[in-house]
């Protein structure tokens, strides 16, 4: 009977379950595991894609050739996720594993007898110790631990912490529920840091024995985690992170009933739509806002309405309300995308906004049920710059000004009557004030942010810019 046959026909051990008559030799560890994947139908690439165990420890695994495995603490995690994974007892191909490992330690201690050794006559030459030679000796017994300490140090700074799950089993899993309990195993003490969808983070502490858990939350759809275990010592993370997939069934919806039977039979189909980003109220500075989630229809539409400026107090009304800027400029209009949904239910997309609060209305839809729609108020921030540049043109009619930069009048533009056409180009390292007898026909820019007009025709007044408020603010005090 050939060790693939009797693979097939059950992992019976010989030993102390099995009579003697019946013992027949179990097959190597490698050769399970080889047969196993076979029976399975992928090939060493597939399975290093699926388990995130490199190809080349995969195959020594197969091979039994355990001097190209890492230390054993690391070959019983991979033992265990391969086994896992392939459908055989981790436990069973563990127990397996150590007794081919004692087997080999065995054969390589083969004790030697001493050869005899000629008797020495009373009276020999003796050896004579010497202060020189216990001063040589104890410079190599310092030279010996000083090297002994320095690599020591050495192994122990380039070592990775190594990091294993125990729940749930596998990498990939599903689960009907809005969260689960991850938990696993590491060094002592080390930091074990689980990043989710959406880019959420999860940290936790492993104790002293080297367990950790952490609960985190699960959206409808596909769920991606990566898990890292950083060493409370030498802050390295674990390479490679460990990488999770836990899929949460979409709500399905419910197929039409035969003829005859009781429309009660079957609850309403439910469209449904979870976001998981943006969160209500997020508030950036780059202009790029994330709009991700799943649902259970078959596309999603994501429409944007400006509310107004990033700095403005919002209306009560929850309705939006889109403000013009100063000077009866139309609002800016937001980005607008239909999104695929794909075959699992998750969609994802990014939107490029000028600064401003802005709402985004991001609806679902699925043929024969009514559209789910959700609302998120948002606001990009214009990023913090290091100094102010303001850039004013005239347009339509003639406009006096005086501008003050960072307390000094600025040399020109001190009581200057500008005409439509001219453009004043003025740089301050904190706030700018500006003096105006018709604020209507002043447009201005700061940074490169188009504010719209001064103020209304005929308007005179003082505005101050800052860094910190680079919207003008109508002052009372004088430029």
């Amino acid at each position: 009977m050939t060790a693939r046959h009797q693979l097939r026909i059950g992992s019976r051990r010989v030993g102390r379950d099995r009579a003697a008559i019946d013992a027949t030799a179990a097959p190597r560890v490698g050769e399970t595991l080889q047969l196993a994947r076979e029976r399975k139908g992928v090939d060493l690439f597939r399975a290093e894609r699926d388990t995130k165990i490199r190809l080349r420890y995969l195959s020594a695994l197969e091979d039994s050739d355990y001097d190209e495995l890492p230390a054993a603490v690391y070959t019983k995690g991979f033992l265990r996720n391969y086994a896992i994974y392939l459908g055989l007892d981790p436990d069973e191909l563990l127990e397996h594993w150590r007794e081919e490992m004692d087997a080999l330690r065995a054969a390589e201690h083969v004790a030697v007898a001493p050869p005899p050794q000629p008797l020495i006559e009373p009276g020999g030459r003796r050896l004579t110790l010497t202060p020189a030679m216990l001063v040589a000796g104890l410079v190599v017994v310092v030279i010996v631990a000083f090297v002994g300490y320095i690599g020591f140090q050495l192994l122990r700074y380039a070592a990775t912490t190594p990091i294993t799950l125990t729940n749930p089993a596998n990498v990939v899993s599903e689960v009907n529920s809005q969260s689960i309990v991850l938990a696993g195993t590491s060094s002592s003490g080390a930091a074990i840091v689980i990043t989710g969808p959406g880019g959420k983070t999860y940290n936790t502490t492993a104790d002293e024995h080297g367990a950790w858990s952490s609960q985190v939350d699960l959206g409808l759809g596909r769920n991606d985690f990566s898990i890292v275990s950083i060493d409370p010592v030498t802050q390295r993370k674990s390479d490679p992170p460990l990488a999770l997939t836990i899929n949460v069934p979409l709500p399905q919806a419910a197929s039409s009933p035969s003829p005859g039977a009781s429309a009660t039979s079957a609850p309403p189909p439910v469209l449904s739509l979870a976001l998981a980003a943006p969160t209500e109220g997020e508030t950036n500075t780059d202009g790029h806002v994330a709009v991700s989630g799943t649902t259970n229809g078959e596309r999603v539409t994501i429409t944007s309405t400006y509310l107004g400026t990033y700095n403005s107090t919002p209306p009560p009304s929850e309705a939006p309300t889109a403000q013009p800027s100063a000077g009866g400029s139309p609002p800016p209009i937001g980005p607008a995308r239909d999104i695929a949904v794909t075959a699992d239910g998750n969609f994802a997309e990014v939107l490029d906004f000028t600064p401003g609060r802005w709402q985004l209305t991001i609806t679902a839809y699925r043929s024969g049920l009514d559209p789910v729609i959700q609302l998120r108020d948002i606001t990009v921030a214009p990023a913090l710059a290091s100094s102010l540049n303001l850039v004013l043109q005239v347009e339509v009619h003639n406009s006096w000004v005086r501008i003050v930069a960072d307390g000094k009048n600025v040399h020109g533009y001190n009581g200057k009557t500008l005409h439509p056409g001219d453009t004043a180009n003025i740089t301050a390292s904190n706030q700018i004030c500006i003096r105006s007898g018709n604020a209507g026909a002043l447009h201005v820019f700061v940074n490169d942010m188009d504010l719209g007009s001064l103020g209304n025709n005929g308007q005179t007044g003082n505005w101050l810019i800052t860094l910190a408020q680079p919207q003008p603010e109508p002052i009372t005090s004088s430029c």
